[in-house]
């Protein structure tokens, strides 16, 4: 039975990456997209929506660290946005739970090379979008 179990495994992993569209990159359970393209936080929320999904939460780190390491060496906005004099909150409307630290004083969340910073949400930077894979 043992000898069963990594086939069944490596085989998930397979039909997983398959299920997400082309451009688009699988990893645990979820499709990621890192664009070329630039625009506002708004106009990459937007982009994303259009696509089924929105710019990427971060879970883990596990998952923070994927993302670092296929965004390249650019800054890429991320799901995370406040209102000023409110609380951080991701892209479905969930509170951000403080897991790691927010550097700088915009509005707007983006990923650079060694954390998450932030800036005014009318900058223009490529974006992470992810969905659950289908």
């Amino acid at each position: 039975m043992s000898a069963k179990e990594p086939e069944s495994c490596s085989a998930g992993a397979a039909s997983a990456v398959a299920a997400c569209p082309d451009g688009w990159i699988g990893y645990l359970g979820k499709c990621y997209y890192f664009s070329q393209a630039e625009g506002n936080w708004t106009y990459s929320q937007s982009h994303c929506s259009a696509l089924g999904a929105s710019l990427a939460g971060i879970d883990t780190q596990q998952e923070m660290e994927f993302m670092k390491r296929y965004k390249g060496l650019e800054d890429h906005w991320i799901g995370l946005q406040k209102s000023p004099g409110q609380r951080w909150k991701w892209s479905n409307g969930t509170e951000f739970s403080n897991w790691f630290r927010i550097r700088g004083s915009g509005n707007c969340a983006y990923m650079n090379s060694y954390r998450i910073a932030s800036s005014s949400c009318s900058r223009q930077l490529p974006w992470i979008c992810r969905k659950p894979v289908e």
